[in-house]
């Protein structure tokens, strides 16, 4: 499988759903990691690779009876996009929340430019089953601000530019980016080798708030596997 454009768009829910799962989130509070501003388990977040699992394993049964009907409506808005069989792994976390209210102004904070080479953490065994050419990564859009936010995106990936040449160069200033603004409901894919950045728009009003579906995928024994 391979993301057609450097950017994808895939609709998932309907506003009326989004509303349902922005509710039903919050509904969760409890359950919140608020360091990492978070509802569920997620590599990205969750490292060691031991807490990772853990964390897996407490959470995705939660998600599952939460949200389960909104996990059956993704695997099948990919699976149709992409043409490929789509499933989950039971060890591997179901794409979880990244959630962004309260007071704090979130747009004054400048997010890091990166690559989603996580996937390098995980067991793939057995050896030679995953096609590591193939990865994938989403941002589902649940709630947005009302000024916007969005994903900035350059078509360089680190054969271009290594992590550690990051910082001064201009391969990567704001204005060879391209802008990808959030729609609720729509999925926004990309390979995830691309160095890409979160973007929230200017003029964070304290009743904002940014509620997005995070995950990952890769072919694996011949269908997608879908993560967090």
């Amino acid at each position: 499988m391979q993301t057609k454009n450097l950017i994808d768009g895939i609709k998932v829910l309907t506003p009326e759903e989004s509303l349902r799962v922005s509710s039903e989130v919050h509904s969760l509070r409890h359950l919140w990691d608020d360091e990492r501003y978070r509802l569920g388990a997620g590599i990205s977040y969750y490292r060691p690779g031991a807490l990772y699992y853990a964390t897996s394993k407490q959470m995705n049964p939660i998600l599952r009876k939460h949200f389960g009907w909104m996990y059956d409506k993704l695997q099948d808005a990919i699976a149709t996009s992409y043409s490929v069989e789509v499933g989950f792994r039971d060890d591997l976390a179901l794409p979880g929340f990244n959630i962004y209210c309260g007071p704090n102004d979130f747009s004054t904070i400048r997010y890091n430019i990166h690559v989603d080479l996580q996937f390098m953490e995980l067991n793939w065994e057995p050896e030679g089953s995953a096609d590591f050419s193939t990865t994938m990564s989403f941002t589902l859009p649940i709630a947005s601000p009302v000024h916007g936010a969005g994903l900035n995106i350059w078509e360089v990936t680190q054969s271009d530019i290594s992590e550690q040449e990051l910082e001064g160069t201009e391969l990567l200033s704001v204005q060879k980016a391209k802008y990808q603004r959030y729609e609720v409901g729509i999925a926004t894919v990309h390979d995830g080798r691309h160095y890409h950045q979160m973007a929230v728009a200017e003029n964070w009003l304290p009743t904002d708030e940014r509620i997005t579906l995070q995950g990952h995928g890769l072919m694996q024994n011949g269908r997608l596997v879908i993560y967090g």
